[in-house]
């Protein structure tokens, strides 16, 4: 039964707005991925080829007439130190690679650093299982050996790295292209900035601009809906604020970029100091702050879903028995379908069907307004928990205290549709009623559990407790945290605490 098909819902132009730049932040995400991805394998590909070509170099050498002055067992160090046949330059180049990753070497926020951090993945990679003999018979002969192969290895990828940097500057995901950036500020700043083209961007090409007005983004003042339409006009992944704004205005401003997947960036004021724990980077010359970043971008998206993928098949096979067994007791207690089929808000707004077990009696949606003052919400329509719910069937009281009926819905996350772990699905006459900044909820999956479930559940009165608590979820994404959400409600279920 689907209680609220979406089309009899109309919501806001806003709404609508925000929604489609959702289905924008989607596509930028992927996008994002895979420019991750790209960039990622072509670095690692000319690392391998780079320190072969070295290697092989060096293995064509006449270095049988060096050997003499290398001391006893100097053949022996010179193989070990220089692969001299493919077997050993794939178990050489392997380990190096190895030592690079562990160094950070691929680290996008490292790069300032990589000269060093490749001489010391290097030095662990080719001097570190050298060591005890460096110290044996040719002492001085063995070290200059080892730091020529080093300093060698070390220059190629040095040069390599920095002419692969340009090369592959259009596919770099940590690139501020100002064919993608929005720079928005008042109009002073904005005209200042078109005398400084090179403050913030990398090329001579002017980004795109939006003038903020006085009363910007303040009731009665101008509106966000002129903001969603240049970010999707722009096609912009990145808003740059110059100059000062209010504190409603870069509200405003977070909670539209949030809702495009889109990163803010300020160029440094005392002001933002205090908002989501800025990161300074360089552009230029010129520090911006990092001020946030999509929800979840690259790999984690893949992480989590396999985790997402993983969970659900076990939990299918795990617990079809007792699928199976409340299924029947489903169907032997009262008369309807076993499954209550819902349409609920999803990722980007999508409404997709959540499947529950049936818990209540088959026309439980018709009589709702006879019983929607018993909500212990106190009348907040965005959310709806009754206690005591007379159109509970007796064993749907024990399915939702136990939470046993949610099981169905590890179909949603198998199909994509939900994760094992995140925000509450929320229905959508309850998304009509939300502010802006709720609509973080739809960043992510909707979970089957989450920080509401296993923070205090319905014992959290407060909607805007609920939407504190997945906001900081969305915001501070692990896949620890998703571990030990998963842990934690093992014992929430059990207890029963706060469950009806």
């Amino acid at each position: 039964m689907i209680t609220e098909p979406l089309g009899t819902v109309t919501p806001n132009s806003t709404h609508l707005t925000r929604l489609e730049l959702r289905h924008r932040a989607l596509d930028l995400q992927r996008r994002r991925f895979w420019r991750e991805v790209s960039y990622g394998a072509i670095v690692v590909a000319a690392d391998v080829l780079t320190m072969a070509v070295v290697f092989t170099a060096f293995s064509i050498l006449p270095f049988e007439r060096a050997e003499p002055l290398l001391g006893e067992g100097g053949r022996s160090f010179l193989t070990g130190l220089i692969p001299m046949t493919s077997g050993a330059l794939t178990r050489r180049l392997t380990a190096l690679v190895f030592c690079l990753v562990a160094t950070r070497c691929y680290s996008a926020t490292e790069r300032q650093a990589i000269p060093w951090r490749l001489f010391i993945a290097l030095l662990l990679g080719l001097a570190l299982p050298r060591w005890a003999e460096v110290w044996g018979p040719g002492l001085v002969g063995r070290w200059i050996v080892v730091l020529v192969v080093l300093g060698s290895v070390w220059l190629g990828l040095t040069l390599q790295r920095r002419l692969l940097e340009q090369a592959l500057s259009p596919i770099d995901p940590r690139r501020l292209d100002p064919a993608r950036t929005l720079v928005l500020g008042p109009a002073e700043e904005i005209e200042r900035m078109r005398h400084d083209r090179s403050t913030l961007s990398e090329s001579r090409m002017m980004p795109a601009t939006y003038v903020l007005g006085a009363h910007w983004g303040e009731p009665g003042g101008e509106g966000m809906p002129e903001l969603y339409d240049h970010i999707a006009e722009t096609n912009a992944d990145a808003l740059v604020l110059v100059g000062s704004v209010s504190d409603v205005a870069l509200q405003s401003i977070m909670i539209a970029a949030s809702s495009a997947g889109a990163r803010v960036y300020a160029t440094r004021r005392e002001a933002f100091r205090k908002f989501d724990e800025p990161t300074f980077v360089l552009r230029r010359a010129e520090p911006l702050m990092l001020l946030s970043r999509p929800a979840l971008v690259g790999s984690q998206l893949v992480v989590k879903r396999a985790m997402d993928i993983l969970g659900a098949v076990f939990g299918l096979l795990v617990l079809s028995p007792v699928l199976a067994l409340v299924s029947l007791l489903v169907k032997l207690t009262s008369p309807g379908t076993v499954f209550f089929r819902q349409v609920r808000v999803g990722l980007g707004g999508d409404p997709f069907v959540c499947l529950k077990f049936r818990t209540m009696v088959a026309d439980a949606e018709r009589l709702q307004a006879d019983v929607a003052l018993g909500n212990i919400h106190d009348g907040d329509q965005r959310i709806f928990k009754l206690p005591n719910d007379p159109r509970l069937t007796s064993v749907g009281k024990f399915l939702r205290r136990s939470s046993l009926d949610e099981l169905p819905q590890l179909w949603n996350v198998l199909r994509g549709e939900m994760s094992l772990v995140g925000p509450r699905p929320a229905l959508p006459s309850e998304v009509l009623r939300y502010e802006p900044h709720h609509f973080v909820r739809f960043e992510v999956l909707p979970g089957i559990t989450g920080p509401w479930q296993v923070g205090g559940r319905n014992s959290i009165r407060d909607f805007e407790d609920v939407v504190r608590l997945e906001s900081d979820y969305v915001r501070g994404w692990t896949l620890w945290r998703d571990i030990v959400i998963l842990l934690r409600t093992i014992p929430a279920v059990v207890s029963m605490k706060g469950a009806f």
